[in-house]
């Protein structure tokens, strides 16, 4: 649909073009947009909802329900599977609904559950995900899960007096952060025996009784520090949940647990950190390149490099240095690294081998550009889907294990394809190019042309003799060759040089015995002739030099002039 509509994927998703979409589709632009998370100022608007990009995981992949997916054919208002906006909020695992955890890939393949399948009730293979279901173990702790359903309208929503207050992604956050608290205070991307629907679970809890629960948990984070009265301050008497709760912000939510954290402290002797509780505000505008690094998700020195390759970092700036970084500048990095791709990334979309990914990116296949950009690999699979017949043929060959059988490249297959010189069998979506099926007689014959060695057959079919008589020009010397093969240069160059027998017959009207006799009456032997090689070659240097041959036979000169064949 989008390649009809002229409308890359990539934009789509990030909330664009949509009234075109809804005009193609004869559906209403308003709630359209209401279920399209739309790309805006750092944040994702969703069914009226703010979170952040971090909790959206559209470009990660995609989630689904079984159960949900289950019952969709028995409703009469849409008879057919369908997909979730709420399925595409990261922290959300499981469905309150049917008790069941989301699943992000095929149980029975592995294979990763995509936007690209046009299927929404199967894996890119094929395989069908409603009967997963009975196989999923059911999930009796949700009732995070089932507060942020239920404020995006999947299910009813339920009050909470703290969470209400704040907006959607801040309200994740916190039940994030109190959650860990309260078990033992694991962090939710630290722990070790917890899912993630419990931790929002245990988060939701607290909040539900609210503040006695909130309060026993601060008290719990207390007793397990063993600090004293008067001695320590609250980042040691809390610990995680501290910093936690310094990077949680200042909105509504933060506030009230900033708040109510600090009347905690206070009554148990606890010395306040100003950092968190008001009386300093810290820069959010700058960043260390440490947590630069956490936020790209690489490691310390590949983040300095890439940093320091735009600018923002001092030249000759020790490694120990302290340098502050825009977080603005890091925020576009992860834009830009999010919409790029590498070649292991582009091998495993396209399903090939790196090597061959290689060859398409070098031969300028996704642009030309030093980067590959997803929206460039999408446009190029839907080049290949547009060429393909709607009724796939039996006998195909997946393109990549045909190259590699015909010892063709990659890349002059596909530029082949895209050209029209080259057949497609089928199309099967989702494999990349594994899916492409064309033919192996096309490849090995675009594999033989685009070589520049030849054995003797290809030699001989192209000079049109027979292989033994190649072989004898080979011994003769006459025709190079080397380890690996004939080039093409040295075919060309016997061509120049050589004129069979035959052929100047055919010119001149003559038999082959009259022929012999003039070139023997001219003075001009043989280059090669039985029994060292079964067909007669004269040199065309020969024959235009010769004055008799020039007066009495003008079209033996003329054909020797001639470079058309052997």
């Amino acid at each position: 649909m989008l390649l009809q509509l002229g409308i890359p994927w990539f934009q789509l998703a990030q909330g664009k073009h949509l009234d075109i979409v809804a005009n193609a589709a004869a559906i209403d632009i308003d709630a359209l947009s209401l279920d399209t998370g739309t790309v805006a100022n750092g944040v994702v608007l969703l069914r009226g909802e703010r979170l952040y990009r971090g909790q959206w995981s559209v470009y990660a992949g995609r989630r689904a329900c079984p159960a949900c997916l289950a019952e969709d054919p028995v409703d009469p208002r849409l008879p057919r599977p369908w997909h979730r906006a709420w399925w595409d909020v990261q922290p959300l695992t499981a469905c309150p609904v049917h008790g069941l955890a989301l699943i992000g890939s095929c149980p029975r393949c592995g294979e990763q559950l995509d936007f690209r399948s046009t299927s929404i009730d199967r894996c890119p293979k094929g395989h069908d995900l409603i009967g997963a279901g009975a196989s999923l173990v059911p999930i009796r702790k949700c009732a995070g899960d089932g507060y942020l359903l239920g404020r995006l309208g999947a299910t009813p929503r339920v009050a909470c007096e703290v969470l209400d207050d704040g907006n959607f992604g801040e309200a994740i956050q916190a039940l994030d952060l109190v959650g860990a608290a309260s078990l033992k205070g694991h962090a939710l991307r630290e722990a070790r025996g917890f899912e993630k629907h419990v931790v929002l679970d245990a988060g939701y809890r607290v909040f539900a009784a609210w503040p006695a629960a909130f309060d026993a948990t601060l008290d719990a984070l207390l007793a397990a520090s063993g600090i004293g009265p008067g001695r320590w301050g609250a980042a040691a008497a809390y610990g995680q949940f501290h910093s936690g709760l310094h990077e949680l912000g200042n909105g509504p939510i933060a506030t009230a647990l900033k708040e109510r954290t600090r009347r905690h402290a206070v009554a148990n002797g606890v010395a306040i950190s100003r950092m968190v509780f008001g009386v300093v505000e810290p820069a959010k505008d700058l960043c260390s390149i440490k947590e630069a690094a956490s936020r790209l998700g690489v490691g310390f020195e590949r983040a300095r490099r890439e940093l320091a390759g735009r600018g923002l970092v001092p030249q000759h700036t020790r490694r120990g240095t302290p340098v502050a970084i825009p977080r603005v500048a890091v925020e576009n990095l992860l834009s830009e690294r999010r919409a790029t791709l590498g070649l292991r990334m582009v091998a495993k979309e396209l399903s090939i081998g790196r090597m061959q990914a290689r060859r398409l990116a070098s031969a300028g296949v996704f642009g030309g550009a030093s980067t590959i950009l997803r929206g460039n690999l999408d446009q190029f699979i839907e080049k290949l889907s547009a060429i393909a017949p709607r009724v796939p043929q039996k006998d195909g060959t997946p393109l990549p294990k045909g190259c590699r059988t015909a010892r063709c490249g990659i890349d002059l297959a596909v530029d082949a394809i895209l050209k029209g010189r080259i057949h497609v069998a089928g199309f099967c979506p989702g494999r990349g190019l594994d899916g492409v099926l064309v033919r192996i007689t096309d490849l090995r014959q675009l594999g033989k042309d685009g070589r520049d060695r030849m054995t003797i057959d290809d030699a001989a079919d192209l000079l049109e003799l027979k292989w033994e008589t190649v072989r004898g020009l080979i011994r003769l010397r006459l025709l190079r060759s080397g380890k690996d093969g004939i080039a093409r240069a040295a075919i060309e160059a016997f061509r120049r040089d050589f004129v069979s027998g035959v052929r100047l017959a055919q010119a001149a009207s003559l038999c082959s015995r009259t022929l012999m006799k003039v070139m023997f009456e001219a003075g001009i032997s043989p280059a090669a002739a039985p029994p060292r090689c079964r067909q007669v070659f004269y040199r065309r240097s020969d024959i235009v030099s010769s004055r008799r041959i020039a007066s009495t036979y003008p079209a033996l000169r003329a054909a020797a002039s001639t470079n058309e064949a052997a």
